[in-house]
């Protein structure tokens, strides 16, 4: 068994940003989290990412907790650090798999599909091109894979409006348009002695697809009569729950602010979040649950920087004591539930 890690490596934005709570542009409190994991044995040393990028040594044998950003550069820059660092020696809070899922539902689908979790059916496409060669079942939900909040979620009946909704979030600039005019209609004949087969007709097309902006989407299977869904923040062993309800002729909950912070306890729901929970290897798991004909079905998930709603609203949280599910009242901070949630994924890892 490899030994417990004792140094906990806190990787933060700049100006200790760690987002988390309120607002995506909202820091926690580092210090609080530092002082609980002092409290608890922890060696914790503090960076700025552009402290580790920049240095010569690397990170080993450490617990790295890192903030997200919802900016694209850094996002981008996050990610090249934690698969800079993933060398097999440190373990990551997320891992670096569950950071690529954030807010990437097109990387979710492979990851259920890596680790054999079985939910609704869904397609994973770069290319409206593409789902010619699928057997799809209308009507299906279409999903753009980087936003929240309901948008970029659309309910299709058929190919044809499938292909209505994807051209319209891939609509082209002016200048593209003029430049495809352009090649098409006003571009003089070419010869390449080189390239001996070239035809102006053929490259314009080849062109074309080349340069049109596309963006990725998936197709997931429909859930009719879905009238709510739950949102399940699990720190550990602190499960938090909320109802979130649809407005009238529309499937979506996510985005309504339509919420229910005192849900009625439901042992199959509690149950079946635990029986995912258990499956993603992360101190932390917000997940998106919808139920139809008394199945349930994982809809979304986030390993880090979630919604935090669901855990300042409520009174309280479940967990299980002895087998039983009991509901506990209490109101704590995030830096000090994630903290504690921490420490215990790190000893149970020990």
């Amino acid at each position: 068994m490899v030994p417990m890690k004792k140094k906990i490596v806190i990787l933060t934005g700049n100006k200790i940003f760690f987002g988390q709570t309120r607002k995506p542009w909202v820091s926690m409190n580092v210090a609080k989290m530092e002082k609980i994991f002092q409290e608890h044995g922890f060696k914790v040393e503090r960076y700025s990412f552009h402290q580790i990028v920049n240095r010569q040594d690397r990170i080993k044998d450490s617990v790295i907790f890192y903030t997200f950003s919802q900016k694209m550069n850094r996002r981008s820059y996050i990610i090249d650090l934690i698969h800079y660092l993933d060398d097999g020696s440190n373990i990551f809070i997320p891992s670096s798999e569950l950071l690529q899922c954030h807010e990437n539902k097109g990387y979710q689908e492979l990851y259920k599909k890596k680790i054999n979790f079985t939910s609704l059916k869904a397609f994973y496409f770069s290319s409206v091109e593409e789902i010619q060669h699928y057997d799809i079942i209308f009507p299906v939900v279409l999903k753009t894979v980087d936003t929240s909040n309901g948008k970029g979620v659309f309910l299709v009946q058929n190919y044809r409006q499938l292909v209505k909704h994807i051209q319209h979030f891939e609509r082209q600039g002016m200048l593209t348009k003029i430049d495809l005019v352009r090649r098409k209609y006003f571009r003089r004949k070419k010869f390449y002695k080189e390239y001996p087969d070239y035809n102006n007709r053929i490259d314009y097309f080849e062109y074309r697809d080349y340069i049109l902006k596309e963006k990725n989407f998936i197709l997931q299977e429909f859930i009719p009569d879905l009238k709510s869904d739950h949102r399940v923040l699990v720190l550990y062993d602190k499960y938090y729950v909320m109802k979130r309800f649809t407005r009238e002729g529309d499937f979506r909950a996510s985005g309504t602010k339509i919420q229910d912070y005192n849900v009625e306890f439901d042992l199959d729901l509690m149950n079946y979040a635990k029986e995912v929970y258990d499956q993603f290897d992360t101190p932390f798991l917000s997940m998106d649950i919808g139920i139809h004909q008394k199945k349930y079905s994982l809809f979304e998930f986030q390993a880090v920087h979630f919604g935090l709603n669901v855990f300042v609203k409520t009174k309280g949280y479940y967990t299980l004591d002895n087998g039983d599910w009991k509901f506990i009242e209490a109101k704590s901070t995030i830096e000090k539930e994630m903290a504690e949630a921490l420490i215990k994924y790190i000893q149970l890892r020990g």
